[in-house]
């Protein structure tokens, strides 16, 4: 297997039950304003190359304290490998000295600025990889990342790169935060499918001012929105219950809020479901599904 960056850090291996390993790597490369960019990269047993994916941590991070790719990261790595996804998960805060950003009141690194940017030098990087397909690669986010993928999606992106050959096909969203873009972007329109997953009960980033952006989107390509009912923030999460984050922010009256964070297995269970046949719609040609 062929990495191509400016090095191979560590090797980790994955086994998703009732298929094969997928190995995964922490790799390094520079970015386009020279930022060394790590992240972790993933590839499906078999013969590539394969469609793909860039997924965007949250504000807490990609990293554990110890050092290993958080959970929510590691199941969705487990399931995007076997069904035979490549994907790879860059790291925005590192190589800027920040572990977590949830508790900063003024956070400095932003959706619509670095990460958005990060998000374009991961997928030239990627595209650069002789196992991946570079005309069948979306983007995935959580939260944090999510407003970044609203913001890289957008037709007007603030990010895209100029002569960009390939674009990303598609892209899902979990629980993005609307508000900011949507009083930025009031005609926000997607250029490329996108789907967005929601939480009836989030009151982090409310599912609202996002079902309010989508409906005034109408010259884009098409938004579709599942809204999950009794979910909060991080309903498909694999482990955990639902409990109570003080999180920080600027955009706070006070400064804080006192929000809830949780799985929902049945929210889970349904949106892992919409999101695995969503992306195989987006990913995989007519021809290749054939061949299945």
């Amino acid at each position: 297997m062929r990495i191509r960056g400016l090095g191979v850090l560590a090797v980790f291996l994955l086994w998703l039950p009732g298929s094969a390993s997928a190995e995964m790597r922490e790799v390094r490369f520079p970015a386009c304003d020279g930022t060394p960019l790590s992240g972790i990269v993933a590839f499906p047993e078999g013969e590539g190359p394969f469609p793909g994916l860039i997924a965007l941590h949250g504000c807490s991070g990609l990293w554990t304290e110890s050092h290993r790719l958080k959970s929510r990261e590691a199941d969705w790595a487990k399931r995007l490998t076997g069904a035979g996804y490549a994907v790879f998960f860059p790291d925005s805060f590192s190589a800027r000295g920040v572990r977590s950003i949830c508790s900063k009141v003024d956070r400095p690194i932003l959706p619509e600025r670095e990460r958005v940017r990060d998000a374009y030098d991961a997928l030239l990087w990627f595209q650069g990889q002789p196992e991946v397909r570079a005309d069948r690669v979306a983007l995935l986010g959580w939260s944090h990342g999510a407003m970044t993928t609203l913001w890289a999606m957008a037709t007007q992106s603030p990010g895209r790169p100029d002569g960009l050959s390939q674009d990303f096909v598609g892209a899902v969203a979990f629980y993005p935060g609307c508000a900011q873009i949507g009083r930025e972007r009031p005609n926000y329109a997607a250029a490329a499918p996108m789907l967005w997953q929601l939480g009836a009960e989030d009151d982090w980033t409310p599912a609202a001012p996002c079902v309010k952006l989508a409906s005034r989107s109408g010259s884009g390509a098409k938004i579709e929105i599942d809204v999950y009912p009794s979910a909060h923030h991080g309903f498909e999460q694999p482990i955990g219950t639902v409990h109570e984050v003080l999180v920080k922010n600027a955009i706070y009256k006070t400064g804080e809020k006192v929000v809830h964070v949780g799985a929902n297995p049945d929210a889970r269970a349904r949106a892992v479901e919409r999101v695995m046949t969503w992306l195989d719609d987006v990913l995989r040609s007519g021809s290749e599904k054939g061949r299945e």
